[in-house]
């Protein structure tokens, strides 16, 4: 006989029920704890909305350190919270991107200006997506995004790094084509004004045509000096540097410049009492004062102003001198641009635009800087620091051969003696031969460097002295004067160039060249740099020819 079946456990399908409802919570509770570690935790900022923008939650990005109290976020409009404070122009915008996200599927992209907790302004790249139920309903929104300031910042560097170079690739390409054109157009001033002294020399004093050639003389001198700047612009080195004291500097730059200046203009120094010592060359800081001032005068309305130059010491040790005035100040744009060559807001007949941009090679190349500080309507002034310099050693450099100033030329200096001349220039061979010429000596003049060598090392009658240019085809005038120091006798160098800077000093120097001539100077150089060289190739005379009888061999 079979047993009846056991009456089901009214306890069972509870039981059941109690284990799946547990185990649900259970797992909620894991999901839960995974979206907030993930809500709280992930590298962007997030918050969500509900659907009229008021936020729900935010995670620790929104507000690092819990510096923000969440009552001050919590139940507010979005664009209403403390991140937008300061951001007027977006306030009016969220409600407007919340609409834009609401008619699209995808996030809705945008760049923003937001406060952080600290109260510092930052950018960020943030999106907005609408949040549906299942009937395609809208819940609220999340929006979320990446602190984007860092990245600014470094592209902003490297933006100006790259426009640093480019601007200085542009001024050193610029400042080559100048060089060239100064060296080509120093040769053509030369010639004129060594022409012209020639032609004044050749009329009596009373005659008409004195008149055009004075002016065309003055003419000549304001050409001298533009060149002069074009080639302080250009130059890559400062010249010769000696420690100097710069308040004599600027003391005798201020009184040569004061009298120019109109009665309404005041000049005034403002100068350390201790002395300030630099490693300059103290012409081109002279021209670096004079162009500051000068540019200072013109920056003043008719009615005048005042401009102060000043000069002290920096608690770094650097040389601070500076030129001050109450002129019309320079706008951001203007400012940025003011050490471009031929740059200028001047009248064309008022100004070249070379003169920031000649101070700036000029200070530069004495590893110094230049900074302008200029507001519109409140003046300008022009800040220049040296690097730091101490008096020991103050003798101690080594010097190459320096410009040869001129000198008085009487018709009989030369005394027939024999002067080799080598120009490829047609013009300023024929001037630099006539010039000699009517000095006494006898001249020997060639265009081509090969023919010169040829006479130079034929085994005649020596030459006393040698006047080579430096720019020639084929061989240059440093070239020819290497191959002539292999022949004795060691003959008297003058080196002429529209162009000379540090590096053929130095070079001019190894080969024993007594006179470096700038070729715009040659009509008022060339002969006493000839004399100066002669006199210094000549050999010390002879014991016997002195009176003095030589030592008597060791035994």
């Amino acid at each position: 006989m079979t047993a009846p079946p056991a009456a089901p456990d009214p306890a069972a399908p509870a039981a059941a029920v109690a284990q799946a409802l547990a185990d649900t919570q259970r797992e909620l509770r894991r999901l839960q704890r995974l979206f907030r570690c993930a809500f709280e935790h992930q590298f962007q900022f997030m918050a969500l909305l509900d659907a009229q923008g008021r936020v729900v939650d935010y995670n620790e990005q929104f507000a690092p350190g819990a510096r923000l109290p969440r009552d001050a976020v919590l139940g507010q409009r979005f664009w209403e919270t403390p991140w937008f404070r300061d951001q007027p122009e977006l306030v009016a915008q969220w409600p407007a991107r919340l609409t834009a996200a609401h008619g699209q599927t995808r996030p809705v992209i945008h760049h923003d200006r937001f406060t952080s907790p600290d109260g510092e302004l930052r950018w960020a790249e943030a999106s907005v997506l609408a949040l549906r139920d299942e009937t395609g309903g809208l819940e609220g929104y999340v929006v979320q995004g990446t602190d984007t300031t860092e990245a600014r910042r470094a592209e902003a560097q490297r933006a100006a790094a790259e426009q640093q170079l480019r601007d200085a690739q542009r001024l050193h390409a610029i400042g080559t084509l100048a060089g060239g054109i100064a060296h080509d157009f120093n040769n053509i001033l030369g010639a004129i004004r060594g022409n012209l002294v020639l032609a004044l020399d050749a009329l009596p004093a009373d005659h008409p045509a004195r008149t055009p050639l004075d002016q065309i003389e003055r003419a000549s001198v304001r050409g001298r000096a533009l060149v002069r700047q074009v080639l302080a612009f250009s130059r890559q080195e400062p010249g010769e540097l000696r420690i100097e004291p710069l308040q004599p500097l600027v003391e005798e730059t201020v009184a040569l410049l004061r009298p120019t200046l109109p009665a309404a203009v005041r000049l005034d120094t403002m100068l350390a009492p201790a002395t300030v010592w630099a490693r300059v060359n103290a012409a081109q800081m002279h021209q670096v004062l004079v162009n500051l001032i000068t540019n200072a005068r013109q920056a003043l309305p008719a009615s005048g102003g005042e401009i102060e130059v000043g000069l002290g010491r920096l608690p770094d040790g650097q040389g601070h001198l500076w030129v001050r005035d109450t002129g019309i100040g320079m706008d951001e744009a203007t400012r940025r641009r003011v050490f471009e060559p031929f740059f200028t807001t001047k009248a064309m007949d008022e100004g070249t635009g070379l003169g920031l941009s000649v101070v700036h090679g000029i200070v530069m190349a004495h590893h110094g800087s230049v900074q302008v500080d200029s507001t519109p309507g409140e003046g300008t002034t022009v800040h220049v620091r040296l690097p730091a310099a101490r008096r020991s050693g103050l003798d101690d450099d080594a010097r190459p051969p320096t410009d040869t100033p001129s000198t008085p030329a009487p018709s009989s200096v030369g005394c027939g003696r024999r002067v080799l001349v080598l120009d490829d220039d047609e013009v300023m061979l024929a001037l630099s031969a006539q010039l000699l010429k009517r000095s006494g000596f006898s001249v020997s003049a060639f265009l081509q460097p090969e023919q010169a060598l040829a006479a130079l090392t034929a085994g005649d009658a020596p030459f006393d002295a040698v006047v080579s240019d430096l720019d020639m085809p084929r061989l240059n005038g440093l070239e020819v004067i290497r191959r002539l120091r292999q022949h004795p006798p060691e003959q008297a160098v003058v080196l002429t160039s529209g162009l000379i800077d540090d590096a053929v000093r130095a070079q001019a120097a190894a080969l024993k060249v007594h006179s470096v001539l700038h070729k715009e100077d040659l009509h008022e150089g060339l002969v006493g740099a000839v004399v100066a060289a002669l006199d210094a190739a000549r050999p010390p005379p002879r014991p016997e020819a002195a009176g003095v009888s030589p030592p008597a061999p060791a035994s």
